[in-house]
């Protein structure tokens, strides 16, 4: 097991050598075999490509995929799992994600445990590309809900060790943990990751001397980026992903821009009449995921508004590029006595609550919060009270929370539904100039 894992790792850090014409022919091979999985196994799909009429015979190449609808997260949520999931998947024991992060809309994942270890090996991939070693220990600051319950046996013995430290936690405690610790790598919510850089910062020296940080699910704002680079003595790598499709888009040592993950997802950036954009110019990102079977995504809208490139790396890698990444990161909070929270806090504790189907955070005062939600697929009247109540948890019960029920909640610009609002310290990442509290 062990074995085949490191020579499927191998074969994809190969990958990312391919020349573009080879890397063109195996997607074109994967996505033809995929619509024709989706076409036969899921009722979504057979009807998205029957209102098309089109059939599987009809995707044969890259230059087909057009032909296929896009599909919209709400599309998704409106079906229910036997019409969205693989016929043949025995669902019990399927890998169940949720999503939540900048769209304010939560979806239901469904996996089969070998696609979860394709989206872990493509991980590991991002990782050892960027420096990690067999054992270095990796200190996570995630969600504690998707802390592992058991180790691998090689973690027991020191190879790809990993610790986990909860996004709940305020900086100081993740120093004093991150201190004892040592790692050699930390992997986080830039949220998290710009507190715990400022709290450095003003507490002075500390025993912490990561060789590698990696930033993910959040936007990176440029200033939080050189707070933390400065801060640590790094150069964090970012990486674009969702639970969706994994790991999207990353950047390598060079940090010349972003290499697409091609080998496991088409991206297409798309103008707002569905039209591609070309180098140098801002699409909203579609992606089809080669390896997702049991719950299929095919030209499906993450609408992450990013700006393509026809250059190549200095690095030498051939993956396909992104220039950038456009959007705006949520906002922080801000509690009465100063102290600043991490948005993720809010988007993680409504992460659980897969009956809404749309949500909005916004600060008005000090001493308050509104939470702006849309019923989903299984609302019930309880819902409110028990998003007030874990809200209140989430801050420590700092703050009162209002809970209104809304027909729905506006887009930004962007297309996105950015999900935590401050109008007490907006656009705080974006404005960085200290390392002192909020008062």
């Amino acid at each position: 097991m062990v074995f085949s894992a490191f020579s499927l790792l191998r074969r994809f850090r190969m990958n990312q050598y391919l020349s573009p014409e080879r890397l063109r022919e195996y997607q074109g091979a994967m996505l033809s075999k995929l619509a024709a999985h989706a076409y036969e196994n899921t009722v979504f799909y057979r009807r998205l490509f029957d209102g098309a009429g089109i059939g599987p015979g009809d995707i044969r190449s890259l230059d087909d995929l057009s032909k296929i609808p896009i599909t919209r997260k709400e599309d998704i949520q409106h079906a229910d799992a036997g019409q969205i999931v693989d016929r043949t998947a025995a669902v019990g024991d399927c890998v169940v994600k949720h999503t939540s992060g900048s769209t304010g809309q939560p979806l239901m994942i469904y996996l089969r445990p070998a696609e979860r270890d394709f989206q872990i090996l493509m991980n590991l991939r991002i990782l050892m590309e960027n420096g990690l070693r067999l054992g270095d220990t990796t200190a996570y600051i995630i969600n504690p809900h998707r802390f592992p319950k058991s180790r691998y046996w090689f973690q027991r013995l020191g190879i790809l060790g990993r610790e986990y430290l909860s996004v709940f936690d305020y900086p100081a405690a993740h120093v004093e943990a991150l201190e004892k610790i040592r790692p050699d790598v930390i992997y986080g919510y830039p949220s998290n990751l710009t507190l715990l850089a400022l709290h450095m910062k003003e507490k002075g020296p500390v025993g912490i001397q990561p060789r590698i940080v990696f930033s993910v699910a959040e936007a990176l704002e440029p200033k939080a980026r050189t707070a933390i680079d400065s801060s640590m003595g790094v150069k964090t790598c970012d990486i674009l992903g969702t639970i969706e499709l994994g790991d999207i888009a990353w950047q390598c040592e060079a940090r010349a821009g972003y290499h697409l993950s091609a080998d496991a997802v088409i991206v297409e950036f798309l103008d707002s009449a569905g039209k591609a954009v070309g180098p140098g110019e801002e699409g909203r990102i579609v992606c089809t995921s080669l390896y997702s079977y049991t719950m299929p995504f095919i030209r499906y809208a993450v609408n992450d508004i990013c700006v393509p490139t026809d250059s190549t790396c200095p690095c030498g890698r051939t993956l396909p590029m992104i220039e950038s990444i456009k959007g705006r990161a949520n906002d922080f909070i801000v509690l009465p006595d100063g102290q600043i929270i991490a948005s993720c806090f809010l988007v993680i504790t409504m992460q659980e609550f897969h009956n809404v189907a749309q949500y909005r955070v916004i600060q008005k005062r000090k001493d308050s919060l509104d939470v702006q939600i849309v019923r989903g697929v299984g609302f019930e009247s309880s819902t409110p009270s028990a998003i007030k109540r874990e809200m209140e948890k989430a801050v420590k019960g700092s703050l009162t929370v209002a809970v209104t029920i809304v027909p729905e909640i506006p887009r930004d610009p962007s297309g996105k539904i950015r999900t935590v609002i401050s109008e007490i310290i907006p656009g705080y990442q974006s404005t960085l100039e200290t390392g002192s509290r909020h008062e």
